[in-house]
């Protein structure tokens, strides 16, 4: 009898360290994920996953890992995973729509977007990521509407106003698209395009005042931009 309680006692002993053992490689996983260390993260993740094939954390930020470093096919796979294993989980329908999005599988990319938004209406990236998905359709009023969506969800997301401002100018909407691509610049994002398509909506307009200090702008941000040197080159003189 007692040579049983040792051996139990061993037995649990052995498994709560092991537990543990895979539990620090997941927060590592998930460290090394929230560092953008995405390599690094999906090592650990997989040697989880070796241990307990089940486990949806290590599920849910791999397919992330992957998503961040463009292997869309394995986070599609991994993503999959995870909405088996907690189907109530909104934003892997979102992180599905967007690697659908990425691999142009556009039905797709609606069918979880749409999942998602059941579950959580209140995301502004579910609107904004449906309205890439109809951009890319051609279907511009729906795409419209969806990007409305996401700015009024959260008005402070500069790259969703710029997103908003871009299909304005695709549609020869420029004085909508100057109005909502200055909320974005007044943001002071670090992102050369948004200055960039805030001034060719000036130009558009006969500002060309304006259309030069934002591809100087533009420039300031990345030097290198090539459209905006471009660009500033046409109007320098106009």
């Amino acid at each position: 009898m007692k040579k049983n309680n040792i051996v139990l006692f061993v037995l649990l002993f052995l498994l709560i360290n092991l537990n543990l053992f895979a539990d620090s490689r997941l927060e590592e996983g998930i460290r090394e994920y929230n560092r953008s260390n995405y390599t690094a993260a999906i090592d650990y993740l997989t040697d989880v996953l070796v241990d307990d094939e089940d486990n949806f954390s290590a599920h849910y930020y791999l397919g992330l890992s992957y998503l961040k470093i463009n292997e869309f096919e394995l986070a599609k796979n991994s993503l999959g995973i995870a909405r088996r294993l907690s189907p109530g989980h909104y934003k892997v329908y979102l992180n599905l729509g967007r690697t659908h999005y990425n691999l142009k599988e556009y039905q797709e990319a609606l069918d979880v977007l749409n999942r998602a938004e059941e579950l959580e209406r209140t995301d502004a990236q579910i609107y904004n990521v449906k309205g890439l998905v109809y951009m890319d359709l051609g279907d511009y009023e729906k795409a419209i509407d969806n990007f409305k969506k996401a700015v009024d969800l959260n008005p402070a997301n500069y790259y969703v106003l710029n997103n908003l401002g871009y299909l304005y100018i695709l549609n020869n909407r420029f004085e909508e698209a100057r109005d909502v691509l200055e909320k974005a610049v007044n943001l002071n994002p670090p992102v050369a395009y948004i200055y960039n398509n805030l001034a060719i909506s000036h130009e558009n307009l006969g500002d060309y005042e304006k259309a030069r200090q934002f591809y100087r702008q533009a420039l300031e941000v990345d030097p290198g931009y090539a459209k905006a040197k471009i660009n500033l080159e046409r109007i320098k003189d106009l």
